[in-house]
């Protein structure tokens, strides 16, 4: 460029043509450099006047170019910047920056960043060109255009660095928001449920805003709760469903409008008892409205527990924009799941259902096909019988006899619970006692086969149980333990108090055991279970499926330890108080 013909005014025109045509910053760069070395003018002038029109044109640079001028030593420390970027960082004047360093005006990952670059260029003697976030400490972050060159003496040494910025935070922005709002989009049609779609918006809300610490409050008009499908926070953990009428999620809830909340609003609206403090303090909360096309769903919170003055208007703007969409995906992921649930609880009735037929056809109509065959010998033949055939036929039509009572009487007990007529009735019960009960039961199923029950259970122990389900638990758990155990083997009947006061009962057999891939199949209606003990019992494993549900309406829970030829141990637990 060629400045030797221009006048100072014709100079400083070029120059802000040059921003307002926006230029890129090199050119611009390039423009002040030129008009910095005007130090040698139009010939004959002198030296001195030289250098005071050079002055004179750095000065009205300095003071006119709006944007963010600013020189620095090999420190990084500032030593000049011109009025743009005084105000930017908040001073009243020029000479309030000298000496300073961006770790006095911005947060320290941003200082730190930018001494890094700094030193590099210094180091490198090269140049750098880039766009970059500028975090404040209590001011939204800004989003800049950045040029910094190595500033050089007159014997070419670099003495420290040079900087040109435009701040393009808007522009920046809009790009941003753009963005987030696509992959909003996208996720309501991609995330296969609620919990993940939330998790989606959370990620991308952070791109845009401060959202470390944000949940999504969801009111239930039935019951007229909050509940908190999403909850991420530093500090306070996630509340139980509760009306919280005082909260601030709740004031905007009540009054459909988003609220940027300050210290001065919040203790106006604490003073007029609109609010009221829950969970830990924040100096910058933002609350906007889920509002569906027919009415608000709840509220999504946002909040900085360190910074005040974090969120803008312009983050009021953009997450009203989009609460509408996430207010109308939530609900959609809510009806997706609603249905999905209704599948699942389907597909388990039908499960039910089979197991129940299956039960009838196949585990029912063996022992019964036997007692009548038993029978009809019996009828035909017993003129011609002697004493012991009959008492061989009459032991097996008890033992049929048997088996079919026991089977219909978990049928019954089955069909009560699943209708939702079994009665729950807990008290205060003798640990020992009710074991011992539900053990004897089974002894002469046990002494047929030469198998010795002990029960180590220490008197003390007391639980709140019911009668009936506790004893039908005890009673199925060792029937199945005498079931699979050969000839002569051991079973153990153990208690103890675990922490938490909750007491773990242990029934152990030197049993037949069971592979890992069946093991894993207990409990589930919808996997077939039944295999013949080791003289031949029938099993239909409804047993064990009714005292998964009789040990969970107690509070507790029921799992299996087992290696195939080593036998079994199934432990469950129950709270002494149900």
């Amino acid at each position: 460029m060629d400045y030797s013909d221009k006048t100072r005014e014709e100079l400083i025109k070029e120059l802000l043509d040059l921003h307002h045509s926006n230029s890129d910053l090199r050119k611009q760069y390039e423009a002040v450099l030129d008009l910095l070395k005007l130090a040698e003018t139009k010939s004959g002038k002198k030296v001195e006047e030289a250098l005071a029109h050079e002055q004179y044109l750095m000065d009205a640079i300095m003071d006119n170019f709006p944007d963010h001028i600013y020189f620095k030593d090999r420190e990084s420390r500032f030593t000049r910047i011109n009025k743009s970027m005084t105000r930017f960082l908040g001073l009243n004047d020029p000479d309030q920056a000298l000496g300073k360093s961006d770790f006095d005006f911005f947060t320290g990952e941003h200082a730190k960043q930018a001494f890094e670059d700094e030193q590099k260029i210094i180091q490198t003697g090269q140049f750098l060109n880039i766009e970059e976030k500028e975090t404040h400490y209590n001011r939204p972050d800004t989003w800049v255009s950045t040029i910094k060159l190595p500033l050089r003496d007159k014997e070419g040494n670099i003495v420290g660095t040079f900087g040109i910025s435009r701040v393009i935070t808007e522009r920046r922005r809009k790009e941003i928001e753009s963005h987030t709002m696509y992959e909003i989009s996208e996720g309501i049609t991609t995330t296969d449920n609620l919990d993940d779609l939330l998790k989606l918006i959370h990620h991308a809300l952070g791109k845009v805003v401060y959202a470390e610490n944000c949940f999504v409050a969801l009111y239930n008009r039935k019951t007229g709760l909050f509940s908190f499908p999403y909850f991420v926070d530093k500090f306070d953990q996630v509340p139980s469903p509760t009306s919280m009428n005082k909260s601030c999620y709740a004031y905007v809830f009540r009054t459909c409008k988003p609220l940027l909340l300050t210290q001065k609003i919040f203790d106006q609206l604490l003073e007029q008892k609109e609010v009221e403090l829950v969970g830990s303090n924040s100096p910058s909360w933002i609350g906007i409205p889920l509002q569906s096309p027919s009415h608000v769903i709840g509220v999504l919170v946002l909040q900085h527990y360190e910074k005040e003055n974090v969120y803008s208007e312009n983050d009021v703007r953009f997450l009203v924009s989009i609460g509408s969409q996430i207010a109308l995906s939530i609900e959609r992921k809510q009806a997706e799941d609603e249905i999905r649930i209704k599948n699942e609880m389907l597909q388990a009735t039908n499960a039910e259902k089979d197991k129940f037929f299956s039960i009838l056809a196949h585990d029912l109509r063996g022992p019964m096909s036997a007692f009548v065959a038993a029978t009809k010998i019996l009828t035909e033949d017993i003129q011609n019988m002697t004493l012991d055939d009959i008492r061989d036929i009459t032991m097996s039509m008890k033992t049929d006899a048997s088996n079919i009572y026991k089977l219909l009487e978990n049928l019954l007990e089955w069909s009560r619970l699943q209708r939702g007529v079994m009665e729950f009735n807990p008290q205060k019960l003798k640990l020992s006692n009710i074991i011992c009960k539900g053990v004897a039961y089974i002894a002469e199923s046990a002494r047929t086969k030469s198998i010795e029950i002990n029960t180590i259970i220490p008197d003390e122990i007391e639980i709140s149980a019911d009668e009936h389900m506790f004893e039908s638990v005890i009673r199925n758990l060792v029937s199945n333990a005498v079931k699979f155990t050969p000839d002569g083997g051991k079973i153990k009947v153990s208690a103890s108090i675990i922490p938490e006061n909750v007491i773990e009962i242990k029934i152990t057999d030197t049993g037949i055991g069971m592979t890992l891939e069946f093991k894993d199949k207990l409990f589930k209606m919808n996997e077939k279970t039944n295999r013949p003990g080791t003289a031949g019992e029938p099993s239909s494993g409804l047993g064990l499926l009714l005292c998964k549900e009789f040990i969970e309406k107690h509070n507790g829970k029921i799992w299996v330890e087992s290696e195939e030829g080593k036998g079994s141990t199934f432990s469950f637990t129950v709270p002494e108080k149900v």
